[in-house]
């Protein structure tokens, strides 16, 4: 349904579609690259510690 003012479209009413995804496929191809994944991390790097 188009909404009008003065005969110009001023709003379109549809049917509400749930689109929810899975939070697993959101994410999905977003890792872009992950080198040395087994390495230590220091410390330092962990902002939880400051």
């Amino acid at each position: 349904m188009i909404v009008t003012d003065h005969g110009k479209p001023a709003l379109e009413v549809r049917p509400y579609r749930d689109t929810a995804r899975q939070p697993l496929d959101v994410l999905r191809g977003s890792l872009i690259r992950y080198e040395h994944p087994t390495d230590p991390i220091a410390v330092d790097f962990w902002t939880a510690a400051q």
